[in-house]
């Protein structure tokens, strides 16, 4: 497989992700009431993701220290989105638990 089909992959994985996160705080809302910051960073880190492969399929190469920092400040929004879900779940249990 060539370098232009896995980003194209790649992209598509992102991009498929991001909206994925989207229809989630938008069912989150509906069923919940409750705006949950962690979809919007979870959405963001993705489609922040997919930003160095959309500028390589169109033929616009970023230096290296660019594409670490993107790839990073994605990985970094991602883990920060699981950080929070995890404690959204703590919150919920502890809520649970006093009722």
């Amino acid at each position: 497989m060539d370098s232009t089909a896995i980003c194209i992959v790649n992209l598509i994985f992102a991009a498929i992700i991001a909206i994925l996160s989207i229809a989630g705080y938008f069912l989150t809302i509906r069923r919940t009431g409750q705006h949950w910051s962690l979809w919007i960073i979870l959405a963001t880190g993705w489609i922040i993701l997919a930003i160095p492969y959309l500028l390589f399929l169109a033929d616009l190469n970023l230096s290296v220290a660019a594409m670490a920092a993107l790839w990073l400040s994605s990985y970094i929004l991602i883990m920060v989105s699981l950080v929070l879900l995890f404690l959204k779940v703590l919150e919920m249990l502890k809520n649970k638990e006093k009722k």
